[in-house]
């Protein structure tokens, strides 16, 4: 690879499957000093094995990033591993349960906001001030196309992600005077194994694109968001959707 994000130090949530290690892997193959998180060990530290072929300086932290003391903890290994911070991707997430709001019970609801809402605003306030202190940074927030458009049987998902979407729009107006980047990519249909988990066919069906996409796509985009290439992108919601949403 080009070495895009030589210098870089990132941390990444649910680094375990899926979207989270495809962005490793290539945040790895560009040259970035990796912090992987994921609540699952042994698959964090498999990818994390397979990052270290590109780059020697990949470490892991096991933590729940919805628990406020685990986030402060990750943070503080962040800077003892890496040295600072330059680059937080906000991907730790749990899916929808196709369930409609009749069937929807309160502990489902605080469930996923935790996992999927608080986790990001834990995570973002305790990156700014590091990344504020260094003069630059890039936040990166995992959003879904049903934060968007929102999808039948999936109030509590959907609210979280379109949550993930205005706390990045309200976040960017926040640090852009500090030189920090918010973003949000808000993907459509990926194959992954949550996506599996919920079923393919009918978000299939709506594709303009002659195939669905895959955890590489967003990881792709991760890099330039990531790389002071985009350092006037911000504010943005970034959909890869193959023509689902237009």
């Amino acid at each position: 690879m080009t070495g895009r994000l030589s210098g870089k130090q990132a941390l990444i949530t649910g680094a375990g499957r899926g979207i989270g290690a495809a962005i490793a892997l290539r945040f790895a193959s560009e040259g970035a000093a990796l912090l992987l998180n994921d609540i699952d060990a042994a698959a964090v530290a498999a990818i994390a094995e397979e990052c270290r072929k590109d780059s020697a300086a990949v470490h892991v932290c096991v933590a729940d990033v919805s628990d406020p003391s685990a986030v402060e903890r990750l943070f503080d290994e962040a800077v003892a591993a890496l040295g600072g911070l330059t680059v937080l991707v906000n991907n730790a997430g749990i899916g929808g349960v196709g369930k409609t709001i009749l069937d929807s019970d309160l502990d489902e609801w605080n469930r996923m906001i935790a996992v999927d809402l608080t986790s990001v605003f834990l995570a973002c306030r305790a990156a700014v001030p590091l990344m504020r202190d260094t003069g630059r940074g890039s936040i990166i927030n995992l959003s879904s196309v049903t934060g968007v458009t929102g999808t039948a049987g999936s109030v509590p998902y959907a609210s979280a992600k379109a949550g993930v979407i205005g706390l990045s729009k309200a976040l960017a107006k926040e640090t852009a005077h500090w030189r920090i980047n918010v973003n949000a990519i808000a993907p459509g249909l990926i194959d992954t194994e949550m996506s599996r988990v919920r079923g393919q066919s009918s978000s299939a069906a709506d594709l303009l694109w002659p195939r669905i996409g895959t955890p590489d796509d967003i990881a792709h985009l991760a890099v330039y968001l990531a790389s002071d290439e985009a350092e006037f992108v911000t504010g943005q919601v970034i959909s890869p959707n193959g023509g689902a949403v237009i």
